[in-house]
């Protein structure tokens, strides 16, 4: 913040070249962008990036995961604690996918920060940070689409398309669009006319867009649209300038067709220019021409200058954008693959105007970041510019639902630092550490995948590995901690339907011990409690009450509603699911023999039969003392949630047995050793929930 203005930093990225080597081109990039970040301490940031996951996104998608976690536990971003990013990752839906990534970071000093909903059309009030990852079809926040394939019918399939969203900051509103057109496929067909084919294609692409926000149902505000726009230089035009007094010898291939130009010297037959389908190299002239020579070249810098009656842009004095060596060891070459060209760009629409501040003082920064490192084949570019606040009654013209700007909150409290994926709460992570440690989180664990089975097998298995609900308590560090929710032991529930099925017969009256456990000895035999003793913990269990802080955990491991309804994907694993419902307060979940098991409030499971043999009839939330009703024993069956784990109750000599994906069956006999009753004693005093069955 800078007075009443909010400076902001719009930064547009081709980052396809850098997740193909992520070790080698992760730090170098990172640390230039974060070198870029302290110098112009900006107080919003927004980073739009094309070819998120790679060129090969296929092979590389899984390394956007390491891509993020830098971003969020870096030192540098420390003092943006709100952020949202959004990743549309889900190649398996390829009418869909663009490759595209928003990142925005908004400084603690920002007060007044809001995002609109598309859906609602309304502002939401910014808070935390947050992940949208995977397929993020659904997501109301932003609007995303995929140009349709006529736009370039040169190809069968592309990831071009759009994603935008909407801002109020300090009340001043404008739109950000995220923006990847269409590239030259070959320099040859290029070269053929002036415009190219290709720059038709891109301005028919833009226009859509332009068109599509001028013509929707919400309010015009100002926009800015920073993106790839894979602007040319007009390679007909600048070609024959550079060959007047060259002499070309064409090379054809397969079907007569042209597939390289050689320009020579006349007299002595030296090549100063090559041209063909995927290179371009002029030789020792090169790096001089391209890099040196900014504005003699703008002269060929066309495709904007149909766009100037909706949109415009600050004056370039950098060098060309694209393409960049992708040597690690060199970040000033061009590569000799294409005629170098101002791709990446920052336009606005002319209203925009407005809200800028734009004095002595405040004046504008374009410019390349990284200049003399290797980022890739681009360069990104950013434009730092000074936001005005908003005016009174601005907000208010927006959507009728909208508040007036008088009766928007000013964050006045102190803020909350907060992670969440995919709407999903991270736990376990200290967010006010400086240096956060991130190792153990993984974002695809969270996201969601239209065809899951055609990711390919080295992603599928980076996210099938799913730490347990639970967490792991052996590992080191804060990592990724979930407490299991009513849907997560209501499938384990279901999954030991399957177990019982199988089990023996067993007597009908007996006392429970609720988290015993197999416990091998070096002699073998059967290790269990010891129930004789009629230990007055054991009689809390049986009236399956919670002693002590576990109650409290069951609670918070069940009090979430956001993950009850399972999706198609996880359905798949789990047949024995047929229907899971959230009432007011209520949640159920019916097996297919018809076992339902329900949960009337945060903490509290009960279960019944629906018909058939068995004769068990219980109300939901009845209370059962373990397997007794008065003086009539129950033919029931018990399960006991300990330690993230669903236990059958069974009686001597067999122990609790916990849910597992092994093949169901009685458990091994074990000799029973003093040592293993003490600690099968210890583990059953009273720290379980009983389910009724």
């Amino acid at each position: 913040m800078e007075g009443d203005c909010t400076k902001t930093m719009l930064i547009t990225a081709n980052v396809g070249s850098i997740f193909e080597e992520p070790d080698a081109m992760f730090a170098p990039w990172l640390k230039a962008f974060f070198q870029c970040i302290q110098t112009q301490k900006p107080g919003f940031v927004a980073i739009h990036c094309q070819e998120v996951g790679g060129k090969n996104y296929e092979a590389s998608m899984q390394h956007v995961n390491q891509f993020i976690k830098t971003l969020l536990s870096c030192e540098e971003l420390h003092k943006y604690d709100r952020a949202r990013i959004f990743l549309d990752e889900d190649y398996t839906a390829s009418d869909k996918f663009t490759a595209l990534g928003n990142m925005y970071f908004i400084h603690e000093d920002v007060p007044d920060v809001l995002i609109w909903d598309f859906v609602d059309c309304k502002f939401v009030e910014v808070e935390g940070r947050e992940v949208l990852s995977g397929n993020i079809e659904n997501v109301p926040i932003k609007e995303k689409a995929k140009f349709p394939q006529y736009f370039f019918p040169e190809f069968k399939w592309s990831r071009k398309g759009f994603l935008r969203t909407r801002w109020s900051i300090n009340n001043c509103i404008f739109d950000l669009v995220n923006i990847h057109l269409f590239h030259d496929a070959s320099n040859i067909v290029a070269m053929e006319s002036s415009p190219s084919v290709y720059s038709g294609n891109r301005q028919r692409a833009l226009l859509h867009t332009l068109q599509r926000f001028e013509n929707d149902k919400y309010s015009k505000v100002p926009l800015f649209i920073f993106g790839d726009f894979n602007f040319r230089l007009d390679s007909n035009i600048l070609i024959k300038e550079l060959t007047r007094k060259l002499v070309a010898c064409q090379t054809k291939g397969k079907k007569d067709q042209v597939n390289k130009i050689e320009y020579t010297e006349e007299g002595n037959g030296k090549i100063v220019l090559t041209i063909g389908s995927k290179s371009f190299d002029y030789y020792e002239k090169h790096t001089d021409l391209f890099a040196n020579m900014n504005k003699w070249l703008h002269q060929f810098d066309t495709e904007f200058s149909s766009f100037r009656d909706r949109l415009f842009e600050f004056d370039i004095s950098f060098s060309p954008s694209y393409p960049f060596c992708e040597d690690v060891a060199d970040g000033i070459s061009y590569m000799k693959t294409r005629v170098p060209s101002w791709c990446d760009r920052v336009l606005l629409t002319h209203s925009v105007k407005d809200i800028l501040n734009q004095d002595a003082t405040n004046a504008a920064a374009y410019d390349l970041i990284g200049k003399d490192v290797c980022m890739g084949d681009h360069k990104p570019v950013y434009l730092a510019v000074h936001m005005k606040p908003g005016k009174g009654n601005r907000l208010s013209s927006v959507a009728p639902e909208s508040p007036t700007i008088n009766s928007l909150p000013v964050l006045e409290r102190k803020r909350t630092r907060t992670l969440s994926i995919n709407g999903e709460p991270v736990g376990g992570l200290d967010l006010n550490r400086v240096n956060l440690d991130l190792s153990r989180l993984n974002i695809h664990d969270y996201a969601v995948f239209e065809k899951e089975n055609d990711l390919i097998p080295e992603f599928r298995a980076s996210i099938k590995n799913k730490r347990s609900l639970e967490g792991d308590a052996s590992a080191s560090g804060p990592g990724v901690v979930r407490k299991p929710s009513f849907q997560d032991v209501a499938r384990k529930v279901c999954r030991m339907e399957k177990v019982l099925l199988k089990w023996p017969g067993r007597p009908r009256s007996r006392h429970h011990s609720s988290s015993s456990e197999d416990y091998p000895s070096e002699e073998g035999g059967d290790v269990r409690p010891d129930y004789s003793q009629g230990d007055s913990k054991t009689e809390n269990v049986s009236t399956g009450c919670l002693l002590g802080n576990e109650e409290e955990k069951l609670k918070n491991s069940v009090s979430g509603k956001e993950n009850f309804f399972p999706t198609e994907a996880n359905n798949n694993q789990n047949s024995s699911f047929s229907k899971l419902s959230d009432g007011q307060g209520e949640s159920t979940i019916t097996s297919d023999s018809g076992i339902t098991l329900e949960m009337k409030s945060p903490g509290s499971f009960a279960a019944e039969q629906s018909s058939g043999a068995g004769g068990l009839s219980l109300k939901p939330g009845e209370q059962v003392d373990c397997g007794d009703v008065g003086e009539k024993p129950l033919d029931v069956v018990l399960l006991a949630e300990h330690s993230g784990e669903v236990h059958v109750d069974c009686p001597p000599p067999r122990p609790c047995t916990p849910v597992s994906n092994s093949q169901p069956g009685p458990a091994p006999a074990h000799k029973a050793s003093e040592k293993a009753d003490t600690e099968a004693s210890a583990s059953s005093a009273g720290c379980c929930r009983c389910v009724v069955l």
